[in-house]
């Protein structure tokens, strides 16, 4: 079947005036709802849970809900949060402001070449890598600073033309 499966949204809707400890209370709740379906959902296809991992999206979030998520998640060096923003500007604000917290950072949006050097120290994974060029930039960045540059490759396997899809595809090969 091609239908999509709908994505789990945290579904956050707060009064400015809400209290810590109701926040706290809210995402504990909306979270124990997103864990279930995973684990449905992995049931349902045979998959363990643990080989599933969960990206909160960050894009709308305030810093100071995003604190308090990582904290219901009970993020920890050994088990980090990982957090998901779309803008490599935001991600970089973001990053900063919760500096020292238990923290893994995705990139789930496109990157520029212009914005590797500055986006690529902070993230664990980009998911976005959809150009040669964009591929050359990140590795030649990655061993300035003597580190690596986990992404995810963007393919197109409809054929159709959208933006953004992989002129990468032509030249891996790509085994399903």
């Amino acid at each position: 079947s091609n239908r999509s499966v709908p994505r789990p949204r945290l579904g956050i809707q707060l009064d400015p005036m809400t209290s810590s400890n109701a926040l706290l209370t809210q995402l504990a709740t909306n979270l124990g709802q997103v864990r279930q379906r995973m684990q449905s959902a992995c049931e349902r296809v045979g998959r363990p849970v643990d080989s599933v991992r969960l990206v909160a999206v960050t894009k709308t979030i305030s810093v100071d809900v995003l604190g308090a998520f990582v904290t219901v998640l009970g993020a920890d060096a050994g088990h980090p949060a990982d957090l998901g923003e779309n803008r490599p500007q935001q991600l970089a604000s973001r990053a900063k402001a919760l500096a020292g917290s238990a923290i893994q950072w995705h990139l789930i949006g496109h990157l520029q070449r212009n914005k590797v050097r500055r986006t690529l120290p902070l993230v664990s994974l980009v998911h976005s890598l959809d150009s040669p060029r964009l591929l050359e930039a990140c590795a030649t960045e990655a061993e300035a600073l003597d580190t690596t540059c986990t992404a995810l490759v963007e393919v197109n396997l409809s054929g159709r033309s959208e933006e953004h899809t992989s002129e990468l595809q032509s030249r891996v090969d790509i085994s399903y």
